[in-house]
């Protein structure tokens, strides 16, 4: 009876489980590296895709056949795709990019191993680095607020600290809100949960809705870097349970909107114009 041996490369699900590991680490920086990560990363990707096959070969030796795999394809292209891949991860992914270069330096040894190690890496990389379609910024407040809401995205977040508009999520302001048509529980949803920021803009008028409410459990629920603020003629004592589990500052209190400035310049990496955001501040806290 005749024995086949099949020779297989590496499970990919081994190596993805080794990087996920790894990317579970990963520290929030700017997106505009994590684009050229992505950008690069979906070339390789789609490179092997479209152009990368195995053929498959059978080889009798007495009783027993073996089966192995070559590799067809212009690999010389990947190599220098794989080169620009190393680059870009190289400062962001450390471990990853050592590993991606010990495959590559290897591949000669044994093709199908190495090059099925080198597509799990660029799987996984494009998984965790490919850019979410929810906004970065995300506003909760009652509509019965719009107008000192629509000052705090203008003076605040724009003017102030620089944040681009289409960066944000805010439901009363419509150049920053949802289009007719879209489903509005999704588009909160996938906002609250793709954003860097969440904002709570609190007053008895918050208090007093149940949407507000409700987008409040689910910002708390995926805790993305959450800010309370009291808005003018709002109190702790009246907002009570709401701010029992978090710390909430004045809307209008100078220090906390300078920490504000700060945090956000530092995380997005944006130009630090101080005289320019004290500008911006007073036209805020004064209207």
């Amino acid at each position: 009876m005749t024995q086949y041996k099949f020779v297989f490369p590496e499970d990919k699900r081994v190596i993805t489980s080794r990087i996920q590991v790894i990317l579970s680490t990963k520290i929030i920086r700017n997106t505009n590296n994590m684009n050229n990560i992505y950008t690069i990363a979906k070339e390789c990707q789609d490179y092997i895709e479209q152009n990368i096959s195995f053929k498959r070969n059978r080889i009798h030796s007495d009783r027993v056949v073996f089966t192995d795999y070559d590799i067809v394809g212009n690999i010389k292209h990947l190599e220098r795709l794989l080169i620009d891949f190393h680059s870009a991860i190289k400062g962001e992914y450390p471990s990853i990019a050592t590993s991606l270069k010990e495959n590559m330096d290897l591949y000669d040894n044994d093709p199908i191993i190495h090059i099925s190690a080198i597509t799990a890496i660029i799987d996984c990389i494009c998984a965790i680095e490919q850019p979410l379609n929810g906004k970065r910024i995300f506003i909760s407040h009652s509509s019965k607020d719009v107008q000192i809401v629509s000052n705090f995205v203008d003076h605040i977040l724009c003017l102030g600290i620089g944040i681009n508009r289409n960066d944000i999520f805010c439901t009363s302001i419509e150049d920053v809100a949802i289009r007719n048509g879209e489903d509005i529980r999704k588009h909160i949803q996938d906002n609250i949960r793709c954003a860097d920021y969440s904002f709570l803009l609190i007053s008895d008028n918050y208090k007093a809705s149940e949407i507000c409410l409700n987008e409040m459990g689910a910002v708390w629920a995926y805790d993305s870097n959450v800010r309370l603020y009291l808005l003018p003629d709002t109190n702790f004592n009246s907002i009570g349970w709401l701010c029992d589990t978090r710390k909430a500052n004045k809307i209008t209190d100078t220090v906390a909107l300078d920490l504000l400035y700060k945090e956000m310049c530092e995380y997005y990496s944006l130009p630090d114009n101080f005289r320019n955001w004290s500008q911006q501040r007073e036209i805020f806290i004064n209207r």
